[in-house]
């Protein structure tokens, strides 16, 4: 089974929040050996030595400050954009007032998609000098999340280096965009150093890490043929991030690497969680099934699949339906589902299968009648077998003529056979042509001992 392709676009990362480390709280998740130590080995990182503790605000910024905050939390941006308005105008307010400011009219112009003022808010920010500390890492961050969609990637690197120098915590979401914004400038090595740095951190940090930062990885691993790297992170991600997609890429994953057994698992559990929408997804997993010798399980995808409409009722599909059921011995199931296709076909294979369920029922002339139409529709792989089956049946009815000639045309209809490897023609051959003998012999033998009852029968009759 051939991988998904995988990526179209690089990746889609999402700015949606100015402030990195005021995230809401999320739940804890357990990665052992992660921490953020390690993840940085490799970084040379010059941490900033300047520890400035933040003014507060004078009270003229006060007054505005109350009446921005709820306007902010209420997201009424007309109120706050109104109120900060007023506060530029106002004289009496300080500079590290109107960092204080700047960094809020960048969050208004930022949540109204207007990155051109929102990042000269952000720059205005910076040149203060006295301007919140605690505040600076967040607006360098922003900033470098407005040059990456500006396409400006060298900008976005420049300032997410100096983003990490000022962070004592810093989220893998920088690494992302580092990885991304080196991705595009064609420098694949550094893209992959600051992807995995990325995933590392997010562990360290006991955080799940995010759909952008495995498939980033999965482009850069998919790029270099590295299937072992990919199938480990799309272990992950069915974990974290249960989604159809990746259920399906992780079987095809196993599949290329020749672990039936696994590519069967992953595969189910998407069909389980009703994740599965697409005709050869039901036809994958129905083979799979059959192969591990589960027919009951495959009828029972292939069923839902046609039923939900994401399986045509067509003749190759009914057929894989009723063999289904017809393997996992479930033979009421089957049969109807065998005469319907049977009606669509133009072949005669789907006959013998419906005569070989009359003939294990019992139904001896149904069974002659459709092996017959059978063998009359033709196209057949193995017309052999089928002159057995209404040797069987002939023989069952006690009607030994027949059987017997049937069991000859079996014989000589060996090289109709359409097997086009040699060896397990052969193979198919003898094992078909042992069959019929058996049968042969056996018939001869119970004709003559019922035609030598039925003499004694009329001698004792006649005495």
């Amino acid at each position: 089974m051939k991988i998904l392709r995988i990526f179209s676009t690089l990746i889609v990362l999402s700015f949606l929040s100015l402030n990195v480390s005021a995230q809401e709280k999320k739940e804890e998740y357990n990665f052992p050996g992660f921490t953020l130590k390690k993840c940085l080995a490799d970084y040379e990182i010059q941490r900033s030595n300047v520890r400035r503790v933040a003014k507060l605000p004078s009270r003229a910024a006060q007054k505005y400050l109350k009446l921005l905050y709820p306007a902010l939390e209420a997201d009424d941006l007309v109120v706050a954009k109104a109120t900060l308005d007023k506060m530029n105008l106002d004289k009496d307010i300080s500079e590290t007032d109107k960092a204080q400011m700047y960094y809020y009219y960048a969050y208004v112009y930022f949540s109204e998609d207007n990155l051109r003022k929102a990042k000269q808010s952000y720059k205005s920010f910076l040149n203060i000098e006295g301007a919140d500390p605690r505040l600076k890492s967040n607006v360098i961050f922003s900033l470098a999340q407005i040059a990456y969609t500006e396409e400006n990637y060298k900008e976005a690197i420049k300032l997410l280096k100096e983003w990490l120098s000022n962070e004592a915590n810093p989220s893998s979401t920088g690494f992302d965009i580092i990885a991304a914004s080196y991705w595009q400038l064609k420098n694949k090595k550094l893209a992959l150093k600051n992807a995995e740095a990325g995933l590392c951190v997010a562990k360290a940090n006991k955080s799940k890490p995010r759909e952008s930062t495995y498939n980033l990885l999965l482009a850069l691993y998919n790029e270099d043929g590295e299937m072992k790297k990919m199938l480990e992170l799309y272990e992950e991600l069915v974990i974290f991030h249960p989604k159809k997609k990746y259920w399906t890429q992780l079987s095809g994953i196993y599949g290329e690497l020749k672990q039936e057994s696994n590519q069967l698992t992953a595969l189910e559990a998407a069909f389980d969680q009703k994740l599965l929408d697409k005709k050869n997804e039901y036809t994958a997993l129905y083979q799979l099934l059959m192969r591990a010798e589960a027919p009951f399980k495959a009828a029972k995808v292939m069923d839902y699949g046609i039923k939900n409409g994401f399986v045509k009722d067509d003749e190759k599909h009914l057929k894989m339906l009723a063999q289904g059921w017809h393997m996992a011995q479930e033979l009421e199931i089957a049969e109807p589902i065998y005469e319907q296709a049977a009606k669509k076909s133009e072949e005669g294979e789907l006959y013998v299968f419906l005569g070989q369920i009359y003939l294990a029922t019992d139904r001896y002339d149904l069974a002659k009648k459709t092996l017959k139409e059978g063998l009359k529709k033709g196209k057949l792989k193995d017309p052999v077998t089928v002159n057995i089956l209404l040797g069987q049946v002939s023989y069952e009815q006690q009607n030994f003529e027949d059987a017997t000639k049937f069991f000859r045309t079996a014989l000589d209809r060996l090289t109709d056979l359409k097997i086009k490897d040699k060896k397990l023609l052969e193979k198919r051959q003898d094992k078909l042509r042992a069959q019929a003998l058996t049968w042969l012999t056996y018939t001869e033998k119970e004709a003559r001992r019922v035609k030598t009852l039925e003499l004694r029968r009329k001698d004792l009759e006649e005495s």
